[in-house]
């Protein structure tokens, strides 16, 4: 990040916001607040590259569906890639007219109705990875243009033990090991 000595990524159920502290002002109140973003998307967790600027942000829900959002531009512009249909797209399949006011069309979605959000996102040895609810990994080789499901998890044969916590079998955490490209 060339411009801003400090950007504070911040999800919330109303979309995404970033908040800026310009460099090198020493006051107080130098602050500025961006957002929302992301069509005010519930956005459970935004993640940066602090070398190329680019943005992610990660969520969704049973009306959306969903996704991740992507920004080339520090925040300025974002793009959605849809990964699972929400109560939105049912409601538009038999709804005409709904369709039109909400700008809805019919489109293949690489998971369906597999998860209802993202919950997580990680950054780490030239991979972009998404936790999601109900657990599962995904993972990006082409910076969160398609996805693909990391089958090790989902398949582990320890799946039908896990307990879900307070907000559901969520993958929420993604950690790699910095020495070894193999561990995460």
């Amino acid at each position: 990040m060339t411009s801003q000595a400090l950007r504070i990524l911040i999800g919330t159920t109303k979309g995404a916001f970033i908040v800026r502290r310009a460099k090198g002002d020493g006051e107080a109140n130098a602050w500025s607040v961006n957002g929302p973003f992301c069509d005010c998307w519930p956005i459970n967790h935004m993640i940066g590259d602090p070398e190329t600027g680019t943005l992610w942000a990660g969520g969704g829900g049973d009306w959306h569906g969903a996704g991740i959002w992507r920004s080339d531009d520090e925040g300025e512009s974002w793009q959605l890639t849809r990964l699972t249909k929400g109560t939105k797209d049912e409601w538009a399949a038999i709804d005409p007219a709904f369709a039109d006011t909400i700008g809805w069309s019919d489109e293949s979605l690489p998971f369906e109705k597999d998860f209802s959000q993202v919950w997580a996102l990680g950054s780490g040895h030239g991979s972009l990875y998404a936790g999601t609810k109900p657990a599962n990994l995904l993972v990006s080789d082409d910076s969160g243009e398609s996805w693909s499901r990391v089958d090790s998890l989902t398949d582990h044969p320890s799946a039908e033990s896990w307990n879900p916590g307070a907000a559901g079998l969520t993958l929420h955490t993604i950690v790699f090991d910095p020495a070894h490209r193999e561990k995460m």
